[in-house]
């Protein structure tokens, strides 16, 4: 008894062993798998950050159109002239060529004074500072913007402290405000936004690879009268799933790290987690992702279907993490799927980790949240290559035993080829 189990135990073991050879196979005769698995993942990070960098906008020039014509409104441009994000190019006599001047890019802003600017704020009234921005580049509204607000606060703060000098001995105002970064201290939109992205590459790229090797699959067998001739691996599901798993695992190793850890170091985004810690995260990330995409290929019939499926959830899927709405506005239904999404649980806890400086202990709802995925992954995997591919698989070999020409006439009829359709033509095509 002892020795059959070990038998089977060893044989099981051979089989994920000869799924993974097999797996090594396809990937290396697959260009199209390579540049998924290899190029993509490797390429797209420094591209993405390349386009963000630099990553903060600085000198904007912006125009001033000062109706006021006052010492307050004069300091004001003093001061905001003084910031790192602005530089006033010049004074406009009025709105109209204030805009004259941003419709030939000579300006990127313009700050408007109204004529009561200084009466107002001097009668304890509101005053009012117009920004007027080139909205093309978010990156240039951030920078005026942010000094723009500095400048008014810090010109309310010195106001206030100038009234109460007799009440409150004080140099300056009556609130000492100052921004102090945490985890992203450059302030810039790359290092907030690539985090999430560079996590989100990797999920897509394996999950087009694995979707290209079964179109490929899939496109051997209607060649072939259903049998793929490089795919004669006699394994259980389970063996053929774990097999293949390790083979991604292997593949996405190096750009993982590399654009995971490298990258942030070359582009100098935040790095305030601990190596091993966010590796741990990762790696369930890794496997349920490549599950996830065992489960997708079961939509894909051919290599057109991969680049739909690549167009139909790259949107969703980055909208789902977060990164451009916040998640707790999400409507509940859709907080469901991203619950469903690897790159969901494993960009947040990089982001949290990477720039917000959390440990594992802190992230640790993620990491086993991507354990639950990896499991629940691996059970309809499995279901899905035992009572979906296998039988899909049988039925097409026994459909060509019929007629032999069966699938090559689905896919001439898919491709509307309907001239070639005529049984004349098909036994031509065979004498040739």
């Amino acid at each position: 008894m002892e020795k059959k189990r070990d038998s089977k135990i060893l044989g099981w073991l051979l089989s994920i062993v000869l799924s993974m050879k097999q797996e090594f196979k396809h990937i290396f005769r697959d260009e199209a798998v390579v540049i998924f698995f290899v190029v993509l993942a490797v390429v797209y990070p420094p591209l993405y950050s390349l386009i963000y960098n630099p990553e903060i906008a600085r000198d904007q020039a912006v125009v001033v159109v000062d109706d006021s014509h006052s010492e307050l409104s004069r300091q004001f441009v003093r001061d905001l002239n003084a910031s790192p994000d602005v530089n006033i190019t010049a004074y406009a006599q009025n709105m109209d060529e204030a805009r004259e001047l941003m419709a030939t890019k000579k300006c990127y802003g313009i700050v408007y004074f109204p004529a009561d600017f200084e009466t107002e704020v001097m009668r304890g009234n509101q005053g009012h500072v117009s920004l007027y921005c080139d909205m093309s580049v978010m990156m240039r509204y951030k920078a005026m913007l942010t000094a723009i607000t500095n400048v008014q606060m810090e010109t309310c703060s010195r106001l206030q402290g100038e009234k109460s000098f007799n009440i409150i001995s004080m140099n300056g105002g009556l609130v000492d405000s100052r921004q102090v970064p945490l985890g992203n201290t450059a302030m810039g939109i790359a290092s907030a936004v690539l985090p999430f992205i560079l996590v989100y590459v990797l999920q897509q790229g394996m999950i087009m690879g694995i979707a290209m090797l079964h179109a490929g699959s899939m496109g051997r067998r209607r060649r072939n009268r259903g049998i793929d001739r490089l795919d004669e691996v006699k394994a259980t599901p389970g063996a053929m799933l774990m097999g293949k798993t390790l083979v991604h695992l292997f593949y996405y190793l190096f750009p993982a790290i590399f654009a995971l850890h490298i990258v942030p170091i070359i582009f100098k985004f935040p790095m305030n987690g601990n190596f091993l810690e966010i590796a741990m995260i990762i790696f369930p990330f890794l496997i349920a992702s490549s599950l996830f995409g065992q489960i997708i290929r079961v939509f894909v019939n051919n290599r057109e279907g991969v680049f739909l499926i690549l167009a139909f959830t790259s949107l969703i899927f980055v909208f789902l993490t977060g990164v451009s709405w916040p998640h707790y506005q999400i409507a509940p239904y859709w907080d469901v799927i991203s619950k469903m999404i690897p790159a969901y649980w494993a960009s947040t806890a990089y982001v949290q980790m990477q720039v917000g400086g959390a440990s594992l202990s802190q992230m640790s709802d993620f990491y086993w949240a991507l354990w639950s995925l990896v499991v629940v992954y691996f059970v309809i995997a499995y279901l899905v290559e035992l009572l979906v591919l296998r039988p899909r698989y049988r039925a097409m070999q026994l459909e060509c035993e019929l007629d032999p020409e069966a699938l090559n006439k689905h896919t001439l009829f898919l491709q509307g080829d309907d001239d070639m359709l005529n049984p004349e033509l098909l036994e031509e095509e065979d004498e040739d």
